[in-house]
């Protein structure tokens, strides 16, 4: 019976072996990037990919077998180390002291999560096969490459704010910030005369002083949080140095950066930053501050994707994606329905070495305009509790896009005056949020275009007419019925699109009457008006 049942075995090993061939095969690449510019680095290939799924995390005699073997480093991994992790702290401990007394030490710990950055050589002092340990390779953050292609005339028309953060948000929104650590994991901090009445505690992960070479990126986001032209003035800083003068880091310090500032007491966290790879180590370090309470922002990424880098495609960390001066989308971030807020950022004037500025682009700058208004919202005599601050700002987003959640806006745009003026009763802000045609529409069909109007005051209304004008035919008119504060509504209607090739522009507007015009306190965003040119 043993040798007619043989052949059956190998014939399932066999076909399990295609079908682990081919789940690898089929897995999505990703690449390594840090939110410095809006750039990305070269991807990495499905086959490395599968070598990391493979052999990134380790247990029991795969650890030890490997270390009788050459080990075969990912593209991107930091070749000559590992990192591990041990299931219990007797493990942890024991590991510890067999380094110890073979005369090693560990590149790096993070007690919290018993996590040891090792050299290659140091996974022979002792066998952790049998403590559970898993092993995984440390990810280089490199300095990203051009962009994905972005139409320069289009990156052109983009407009600037121009502005600082504090200018940009119109003044206070609730407390200044007093009280309030946020820690930055970046690149650093500059002095700086906006930063003379901060309390700034610093601490260098990488390298090179926390004030050092490639501290630019970490001083233009630190300025739009604190102070003298940030949205929270008063609030003390954390930061950390995780990226080096040459923006090269791993998310093993970003990790080790995050659990410092939990620990440190820090109630917020910014991190305009991103690593494309899910790393276990970054994962725990995520879940060990959101179960402290600790609020984390992150950049939803410059590269033009479909998706988002970690940290803010973590469910526990707040995604920010930008726009620019007009409120529209900027081109060259990433888009996901996972992301929560947009925000400035494009051409937000920054705080630069010395008493210098400079107009600082990207999610980067959008990611702090978040942590800031957090910051002020955590502050002052109605100072709220973190959960409730954010349920509060996601109360008072103007919606964009394409109605409801989506994924180039996500749950929509920040708005400071809606913020201020929450309790105060009866203002009647109606508002035309947008106007919207499907980016897939296909040239020479029938498309519906949907039009949407929000209620940004504090007070109900009724009986609101919307007026929709397609090119030169007569408006087509809709009466709106009841609209409570933050809510909206949307109304279709049917146009045909321009055909491929043609010179036939697409002319769309929209504008809202309530029935108490005079009352309304914004009429400058009762009016919306766009163009749809055909590709050629």
């Amino acid at each position: 019976m043993k040798s007619l049942r043989l052949p059956w075995i190998l014939l399932a090993f066999a076909l399990l072996g295609a079908l682990i061939g081919y789940y690898l095969s089929t897995q999505r690449p990703f690449s390594l990037a840090v939110d410095v510019a809006p750039e990305v680095v070269g991807q990495v290939t499905p086959a490395e990919a599968a070598t990391e799924m493979v052999h990134g995390d380790w247990t029991g005699q795969a650890i030890a077998g490997a270390v009788s073997e050459d080990l075969d480093y990912p593209r991107g991994a930091i070749e000559g180390e590992l990192l591990l992790q041990f299931a219990t702290r007797e493990a942890y401990l024991s590991y510890l002291q067999a380094l110890a007394a073979a005369g090693m030490a560990p590149l790096g710990q993070i007690d919290a999560l018993m996590v040891l950055r090792i050299s290659e050589g140091a996974l022979s002092v002792a066998n952790i096969g049998e403590s559970g340990a898993r092993a995984s390779y440390s990810y280089r953050v490199e300095r990203p490459l051009p962009p994905v292609q972005v139409d320069p005339e289009a990156l052109a028309r983009l407009t600037a704010f121009g502005q600082s953060a504090r200018v940009i948000t119109g003044g206070p929104i609730a407390g200044s910030g007093a009280g309030v650590s946020v820690a930055i994991l970046d690149s650093g901090i500059e002095r700086h005369p906006q930063f003379d009445d901060v309390s700034i505690v610093r601490l260098d992960l990488v390298g090179g002083g926390v004030g050092g070479l490639g501290a630019g990126h970490g001083t233009s986001v630190a300025s739009i949080i604190a102070g003298r032209e940030g949205i929270a003035p008063d609030a003390e800083l954390f930061v950390v140095r995780v990226l080096d003068a040459e923006g090269l880091g791993n998310s093993y310090h970003v990790a080790q950066g995050i659990v410092e500032a939990v620990d440190r007491g820090v109630q917020m966290i910014n991190m305009s930053l991103g690593v494309y790879q899910d790393t276990v180590i970054l994962r725990q370090a995520v879940n060990y501050a959101h179960a402290r309470g600790v609020l984390m922002v992150a950049a939803a990424g410059n590269d033009g994707y479909g998706r988002m880098p970690y940290p803010a495609a973590y469910p526990e960390v707040l995604a920010v994606t930008a726009v620019d001066g007009n409120g529209q989308y900027a081109l060259f971030p990433n888009q996901s329905m996972q992301i929560d807020f947009a925000a400035p950022g494009v051409g937000v004037l920054t705080a630069l070495e010395d008493e210098g500025t400079v107009l600082f682009s990207g999610t980067s700058a959008a990611a702090p305009f978040v942590s800031g208004t957090l910051a002020s919202l955590l502050s002052g005599e109605g100072a709220l509790p973190p959960q409730q601050a954010v349920e509060l700002l996601q109360a008072y987003l103007n919606d964009r896009g394409a109605p409801g959640v989506d994924p180039v806006y996500g749950a929509g745009l920040l708005d400071w005056d809606r913020l201020r003026e929450r309790a105060t009763p009866g203002i009647l802000d109606v508002a035309l949020a947008d106007i919207y045609l499907q980016p897939d529409s296909l040239p020479g069909t029938t498309m519906p275009i949907e039009v949407t109007v929000q209620n940004r005051g504090t007070t109900w209304f009724s009986d609101a007419e919307l007026e929709v004008f397609v090119g030169e035919a007569e408006p087509v008119s809709f009466i709106l019925g009841s609209l409570g504060p933050g809510q909206t509504t949307t109304r279709k209607v049917f146009t045909q699109i321009p055909a491929q090739g043609s010179d036939e522009v697409l002319s769309l507007a929209a504008r809202v009457i309530p029935q108490n015009i005079n009352q309304d306190i914004r009429l400058e965003n009762n009016l919306k008006s766009v163009a749809f040119r055909p590709v050629r």
